[in-house]
């Protein structure tokens, strides 16, 4: 009878006697249960058959594991024997076999080996073994996401053949083409796919041949053809030989027979059988971790907690004897690599000469010791001073202070490797026995680094937090933080002085930031709100002065003189806005401009200007794209600074340098600067001029201080400056050296601009039409402001607390626009414009301030349109008035309708 072109008999046979094997077999394996111990039953399915090299060290590795566990082990083994026998065949009679053999059977853990198994106990479980958990080991082509996890986990037997192949070509350069040796079983075909894989990796060195199909002979036969230029892979694989099974070690032992090329596997098991060797799996290394996880899972853990074992780290090994017959050199191999079959090294000396040469080592060695002893403390002794003086340098090097101390003479004994780079010096031992005056080149901090270094000496006593302006190896200025202590000897005398240092620029920097940051807050709330009655002030005197103008004959001596009023009132209002400046951020004046083009046009100008004893030279470059920025102002900072600059050099004469180029400011350094880090212009003015002391530097921003005559400034100029560069996020820095000149350098931000902006124009004045309620507690204002919106065809309701506004609109439903004050006692103007909201939310709101702050607060209540700042005149008014109205419905005084004008 044929079963799938197998005779039924010869498939039987086996089976029946592996059959009554394994039922002798089905016993415990292990000793008899202690008395306390739990027992466990555990079925291990076998895809192989006893004796296969592979399997047999899986099987040893998992009972070792299992032994090692509290419980008492009952082992049940049973082979499928499918290297011999093709898995379709035998599987239906292998189920049918179980499933009356184990019926009345119940085991704790089901383990399998290798894929025929775990295809087997996937397929049948449900059927022979509800409900048990499985692990598998030895298990190829298959991912960890493919794995049920719910009841399955494992570790996979993933070769590293990549590691293997590159091995392969580093020792033999000259080969390119791979034959690769295997079968067509189900584990054959896994690891084709795996060695597949890593065909990419080599695409350009290796060409692969795969050989599955051919007999022992034939195999044989194509190896002796192959050329020099190939090496051998080997699956591990059984062969049938005239109804005799061969072994995979027997295969490969019958290939390496036949061929000098070198063969390569990943398997531990084939070691030994001509093959060199590789990156080895070791069957008992995934058995013991197989037990492992079985351990885990009848300790109580879910198969889904214990995640599956993709790689193992493999060892590589070699057979010695192959490697010498291949002439491949230790060398060549990784390190740390096994070997087996190597020869032990050992030596045998004749016994007589060994004693004649023990004899003559002792009577050396007793003759010589007294000499030696001597020799080698003396070493010693020389030994731990040189690493003492080893481990101080060190220390003293990574120590990120300035450290260095002197003797009695102030020469330098030593320094640290941050000491020396400071100062600029090529190495800490150049200072070795000479003097601050040889080596430091600023004469000034010398002769007071000396007057110290004497005064600790002569009066013992250690001098602490000693702050010090220096300049460093490249010329920057900078604070030291120092502190000096005397140096006694063994009994007690000073011999000199240890010094350290600590660089403290930065926090001297963020320190002089905050104070002036402080310091600029505190005057700007003082000038906000002097501002604020200043504003309320001309406010009245402008609008009074419009309204008088308007009752006089314009040609008259009185409308000359009021028109003075007006001007002398703006250059009032303009002297607020500068006092401002450098207290509210505004960018009002803000539009795209090319700076490079307004530095070009501005230098221009200074250049007519300017007297011939002043050289003026001007480095300008930087991308033309437009940036959104206050040209005004940008104009007046470039003025105000050059124009100290020609004051500083008017009598004497010199250069004045003029720079515009692009910067990136640092993380590090916008911080000291309270600045974004990004991209920058640095707008620079120096002179040559007698520069700034040093104890006036910190003031020179600060308003109305000023060095300068009564007629020549009122001390404004550098302050304006400052808070035009802080309004555009900007940051200042100024360096002097007094009688060498000063440099101002101005950092902008590249705010790119929007080129849809445009410039806008102021429109004339407008009349209207339409009824106002204007809210004001200031007298002047109330009395004046009215007339005004009158002549500009409004009628007026005049209310001069909150609380009055709101009683005149319960009266009065036909007004058509609040204007409202924001200091006002009781409600605020905001207050006002809330309660407005809730009477009449419709109801437009224009609200008025001379507070700076009160400008950003147009989002306060969702009923104010605008925000008009004081003082403000008849245009001012028009045009507000104009743009809010335009927006709103008016009430139609005659006919009491409400109209869209």
């Amino acid at each position: 009878m044929i079963l799938n072109g197998y005779p039924l008999p010869r498939i039987l046979a086996p089976l029946a006697l592996c059959g009554l094997l394994l039922a002798a077999a089905a016993t415990s394996v292990f000793s008899q249960p202690e008395p306390g111990r739990e027992k466990k039953r555990v079925f291990y399915l076998n895809s192989y058959h006893n004796g296969y090299a592979w399997s047999d060290h899986l099987q040893e590795g998992i009972r070792r594991g299992l032994e090692q566990s509290r419980y008492h082990i009952e082992l049940q083994i049973e082979y499928m024997d499918a290297k011999k026998y093709p898995y379709e065949v035998i599987a239906d009679t292998l189920f049918r076999l179980y499933q009356d053999k184990f019926v009345d059977e119940h085991f704790d853990i089901v383990i399998v080996s290798d894929n025929d198994a775990y295809n087997f106990i996937l397929e049948h479980r449900d059927r022979l073994f509800p409900g048990i958990p499985v692990v598998f080991c030895g298990l190829n082509d298959v991912t960890p996401e493919e794995v049920d996890q719910s009841f399955v986990t494992g570790i996979l037997e993933n070769i590293g053949v990549r590691d293997t192949l590159e091995l392969a070509l580093g020792i033999h350069p000259n080969k390119n083409k791979l034959v690769v040796i295997g079968d067509e079983s189900i584990t054959g075909v896994a690891i084709r796919k795996q060695i597949e894989a890593v065909q990419p990796y080599f695409e350009d060195r290796l060409e692969f041949e795969f050989w599955e199909r051919y007999s022992l002979r034939e195999i044989q036969e194509r190896v002796r053809e192959l050329p020099r230029n190939a090496f051998l892979f080997f699956i591990p694989f059984f062969h049938n030989v005239g109804g005799q099974f061969m072994s995979a070690s027997e295969v490969l032992e019958a290939v390496a027979m036949v061929t000098d090329l070198p063969i390569y596997s990943n398997w531990e098991f084939l070691l030994g059988h001509g093959m060199v060797g590789g990156r080895l799996l070791s069957g008992h290394l995934h058995g013991r971790i197989t037990a492992e996880m079985a351990l885990r899972i009848m300790a109580g853990e879910s198969p889904s907690a214990i995640p599956v074992v993709s790689e193992v780290v493999d060892q590589y090994m070699f057979d010695y004897q192959v490697l010498m017959q291949r002439d491949i050199s230790r060398r060549q191999v990784p390190p740390g690599s096994l070997f087996i079959n190597e020869p032990e090294a050992f030596y045998e000396l004749d016994k007589q000469v060994f004693q004649v040469i023990m004899v003559s080592l002792f009577t050396l060695v007793v003759a010589l010791g007294f000499l030696v002893r001597n020799i080698i403390q003396r070493r010693a002794v020389e030994r731990r001073i040189r690493h003492q003086l080893s481990f101080l340098e060190i220390l003293m090097d990574a120590i990120p202070q300035l450290v260095c101390w002197k003797d009695r003479k102030q020469r330098y004994l030593g320094a640290n490797r941050a000491f020396a780079e400071f100062f600029g010096i090529e190495s800490p031992r150049k200072l070795l026995h000479q003097t601050d005056a040889a080596m430091l080149p600023n004469s000034e901090f010398v002769d007071w680094v000396a007057r110290m270094d004497r005064q600790v000496v002569e009066e013992d006593r250690p001098l602490r937090k000693i702050k010090a302006a220096v300049q460093d190896a490249q010329g920057e200025n900078a604070w030291l933080e120092i502190n000096k202590v005397p140096l006694h000897n063994e009994k007690g005398y000073v011999v000199g002085t240890l010094s350290t240092a600590e660089n403290i620029t930065h926090e001297m920097n963020l320190e002089r930031q905050l104070l002036q940051s402080q310091k600029m807050e505190a005057i700007g709330t003082l000038a906000g709100g002097i501002a604020h009655d200043f504003n309320n002030i001309l406010t009245s005197i402008i609008n009074s002065t419009e309204l008088a103008l308007g009752d006089i004959a314009p040609e008259s001596a009185t409308a000359e003189d009021l028109e003075r009023v007006l001007r002398v009132s703006s250059r009032g209002r303009n002297l607020v806005e500068r006092i401002l400046t450098f207290s509210r951020p505004s960018q009002e004046g803000f539009r795209p401009t090319d700076l490079p083009a307004l530095v070009r046009e501005s230098v221009t100008l200074l250049q007519r200007s300017l007297p011939r004893n002043i050289v003026i030279h001007d480095s300008i470059s930087g991308r033309s794209d437009p940036v959104m920025l206050d040209p005004t102002q940008v104009t007046q900072v470039l003025m105000n600074l050059c124009t100290n600059a020609f004051q500083a050099m008017q009598t004497t004469g010199g250069e004045l340098t003029i720079r515009l180029e692009e910067t990136q400011v640092a993380d590090a350094d916008a911080e000291e600067l309270n600045t974004p880090p990004g991209a920058y212009f640095r707008l620079t003015v120096s002179d040559t001029g007698s520069g700034i002391a040093p104890d006036t530097l910190d003031k020179i921003f600060d308003p109305f201080f000023t060095t300068k005559g009564k007629t020549e400034g009122t001390g404004l100029g550098l302050a304006m400056v400052l808070g035009i560069v802080k309004n555009h996020k900007g940051a200042v820095r100024v360096s002097s050296t007094p009688g060498q000149g000063a440099a101002f350098s101005i950092l902008l931000p590249m705010i790119a601009a929007d080129r849809s902006a445009l410039t806008t124009h102021p429109a004339p004045i407008q009349k209207g039409s339409g009824v106002i309620l204007f809210v004001e507690d200031d007298e002047e204002q109330l009395a004046t402001t009215p007339r005004t919106l009158e002549q500009l065809g409004y009628t007026v309701l005049s209310a001069a607390a909150g609380n009055e506004a709101l009683q005149i609109l319960e009266q009065r439903p036909d007004i058509d626009l609040v204007l409202t004050d924001y200091d006002m006692p009781g409600l605020t103007g905001i207050d006002l414009a809330r309660q407005i909201g809730l009477m009449r939310p419709d109801l437009a709101v224009i609200l008025v301030s001379g507070r700076s702050y009160v400008l950003e607060m147009g989002e306060a209540a969702d009923n104010i349109r605008l925000v008009l700042p004081k003082p403000f005149n008849k245009a001012d008014l028009s045009a507000a008035l104009s743009k809010v109205l335009a927006k709103v419905p008016t009430t139609d005084q005659a006919s009491g309708r409400v109209s869209d004008p």
